[in-house]
C-alpha cells in the first residue's frame, strides 16, 4: 500500500465521520429550533406599581404586558429599557435573558464537521488521482 493510498483512506474515514456528525449536529439544530422556535430581540420596559413590577413590550404590532417575579426584578439592570427576547409564533411569551447558546454552538459544530468532511473528501479524490 502506497503512501497516497494510505493518505486517500485516511481521508475517506475522517470524511464520513465529518459528514455524519456534521449531519447530526445540524438535525439537532433543526429539532431545537422546531421545538423551541425561533427568538427576536425587543426592548422592554419595567414598570414598578404598587401591586408588583411589569414588564411591558412591543412585538408583531402590539403591545403585551406581564407580571416579574421578584427574582426576574432583582436581575433587571436598567429598568427604562431592558434587552429581551419574545418568542416569534407566540410573542406573549418574553424572556429578560439571551437564549441559551447551545443552539449556535451546535449549528457552528455541524458547519465546521461539514467542512472538514468536504476538505477531507477533496483529499481523498486528490489522493486517488495522484496515487
Amino acid at each position: 500500500m502506497s503512501a497516497w493510498e494510505t493518505i486517500g483512506a485516511i481521508a475517506e474515514v475522517i470524511g464520513w465521520v465529518g459528514l455524519a456528525v456534521g449531519l447530526v449536529c445540524l438535525l439537532l439544530v433543526l429539532l431545537i429550533r422546531i421545538a423551541d422556535g425561533r427568538w427576536l430581540p425587543t426592548d422592554a420596559v419595567i414598570a414598578d406599581e404598587p401591586d408588583g413590577s411589569f414588564v411591558r413590550w412591543f412585538a408583531e404590532g402590539e403591545f403585551h404586558s406581564r407580571r416579574l417575579s421578584a427574582d426576574e426584578r432583582h436581575h433587571v439592570a436598567n429598568p427604562a429599557e431592558e434587552p429581551a427576547f419574545y418568542r416569534e409564533r407566540e410573542p406573549r411569551h418574553l424572556r429578560l435573558h439571551e437564549p441559551p447558546t447551545g443552539r449556535r454552538v451546535l449549528r457552528l459544530l455541524g458547519f465546521v464537521f461539514l467542512a472538514l468532511a468536504v476538505v477531507a473528501g477533496t483529499v481523498g479524490v486528490i489522493a486517488m488521482l495522484v496515487g
